[in-house]
C-alpha cells in the first residue's frame, strides 16, 4: 500500500526544525539521532529513513517477532471489514468510555500511541487536540495508520519494536498501551519497558485480556494451537464460524472456547468485527490472561498512582469471576505517575509539543 508520496515526507521532514518536545534516540546505542535526511545515530552509523511517511525504526527482528508481524500484519490489513475498525466522529465516544478522562484532558497534550494497530484511538486522540506519535511492530498498521490520518498535521507515525523503542524516558504527558502487551513473551517486562516514559504527574493507560475459567483457557489454547498451523486467511475464515447463531449451541461452546454469540451482534459491532476480534485471540504466539489485581500491582510497582479500573467490574461472585473473571474478558486501567522529587519545584505549565530531531 502506498501511503506517503513525496511532499508529505518534506513536509514531515521540515516539521522537524518548527517543533520542540519529544527527542529521538538510537533504539540500539540510545544516542541522540543528528539532524540529517534520513536520521543517522552518529555512534553506530545506523540510518533510519522516512518511507511512505512513516518513519522506519524497527531494526533487525528474531524468527520469533517476525511470526507475530505476519499475523498482525494480516490481521491489520482486513481492518476495513469491520464496521467498528473503521475512522468515524464515534470513534472519540468510543475512546472517552473507554479511558473514563473528560475530553479536554487531551487538548495540547503530548501523546504515544503504542501497539497503535489500524490507527483507531490515534485518530480519536488526534481529534481530542492531542499531539500524538504511534508506533506498531508492523508493516500493515504503521501503513494504514499513516493513510487514516495524513490529514492530521499533529500525528507521526514510526515504526518500531516496544522493546526498542526510540524514545527517552518521561517524554510523554500521555502512554497508551491497548491491546497489545499480553501479545509479547512477557506482559510485565513490556509493562516496565514503557512506564518510564510517562512524565511526572503524566497517565499510562493499558488494556489486557483478562483470566478466566481454567477449563476455558485451556480448550482456547488448544484450538489457538491448531488454527496457528494454517494459512492467516484459513484461520480468519475459520473465526467466522465461532460467531455462533445458535444460542444453546454457543453457551455449550463458551465453556471450553472463545467464541462470540450472534445475538449480541450490534450495528457497529457486527460480524466482521467479531471475526476481527477471534482471529485477534487464536492468531498470536502469546496470549497472556491477567487479573485486576495483578496489573494494579504493576501499576503501584512502578510509581503509578490514582489507579483506575475504566472496565465496568461485571461480576463479583466467586463462581461468576472463576468463570469470566471481574470485566469479562478484558481489563482497562490507567493510573497517574507520581510526583518525583526532580519534578517537585518545577511543573509544567504547557504540554510540550512534539519535536522530532533529524
Amino acid at each position: 500500500m502506498q501511503i506517503g508520496e513525496d511532499s508529505l515526507e518534506r513536509k514531515l521532514m521540515q516539521s522537524h526544525s518548527q517543533d520542540p518536545g519529544v527527542t529521538l534516540v538510537c533504539p540500539v546505542c540510545r544516542v541522540e539521532l543528528t539532524s540529517s535526511h534520513p536520521y543517522l545515530c552518529p555512534l553506530c552509523g545506523t540510518q533510519y529513513p522516512f518511507r511512505g511517511g512513516v518513519l522506519r525504526m524497527l531494526g533487525q527482528v528474531d524468527e520469533q517477532e517476525q511470526k507475530t508481524r505476519a499475523a498482525f500484519d494480516f490481521e491489520h490489513r482486513q481492518f476495513e471489514r469491520a464496521r467498528y475498525l473503521r475512522i468515524s466522529s464515534t470513534l472519540v465516544d468510543d475512546w472517552l468510555l473507554d479511558v473514563q478522562l473528560p475530553k479536554e484532558y487531551f487538548l495540547g497534550r503530548t501523546v504515544l500511541d503504542l501497539g497503535c494497530g489500524s490507527g483507531r484511538w490515534t485518530y480519536a486522540l488526534a481529534m481530542l487536540g492531542a499531539r500524538v506519535v504511534a508506533v506498531d511492530f508492523t508493516d500493515a498498521a504503521v501503513d494504514i495508520t499513516r493513510e487514516v490520518t495524513k490529514h492530521l498535521p499533529n500525528v507521526e507515525v514510526i515504526q518500531a519494536n516496544l522493546f526498542q523503542l526510540p524514545f527517552k524516558p518521561e517524554q510523554f504527558d500521555f502512554v497508551v498501551c491497548w491491546g497489545v502487551l499480553h501479545h509479547t513473551a512477557d506482559t510485565r517486562k513490556a509493562f516496565r519497558t514503557i512506564a518510564p516514559l510517562v512524565r511526572s504527574q503524566g497517565i499510562l493507560h493499558v488494556m489486557v485480556y483478562e483470566t478466566r475459567s481454567p477449563l476455558k483457557v485451556v480448550g482456547t489454547e488448544l484450538l489457538r494451537s491448531v488454527l496457528r498451523r494454517i494459512s492467516p486467511e484459513r484461520r480468519y475464515r475459520f473465526c467466522r464460524h465461532l460467531v455462533v447463531k445458535n444460542r444453546l449451541l454457543f453457551h455449550l461452546l463458551r465453556a471450553f472456547i472463545a467464541c462470540v454469540p450472534e445475538q449480541e451482534l450490534t450495528e457497529r459491532f457486527d460480524a466482521e468485527a467479531a471475526q476481527f476480534g477471534l482471529y485477534d485471540w487464536y492468531s498470536p504466539q502469546f496470549n497472556h490472561l491477567h487479573r485486576v489485581a495483578e496489573v494494579r500491582r504493576w501499576f503501584q510497582d512502578e510509581g503509578f498512582l490514582d489507579i483506575q479500573v475504566t472496565t465496568p467490574i461485571r461480576y463479583r461472585k466467586k463462581l461468576d469471576v472463576f468463570r469470566f473473571g471481574e470485566c469479562g474478558g478484558s481489563i482497562s486501567m490507567r493510573g497517574q505517575k507520581e510526583l518525583t522529587d526532580t519534578h517537585a519545584i518545577e511543573i509544567r505549565e504547557e504540554p510540550a509539543v512534539i519535536r522530532r530531531v533529524q
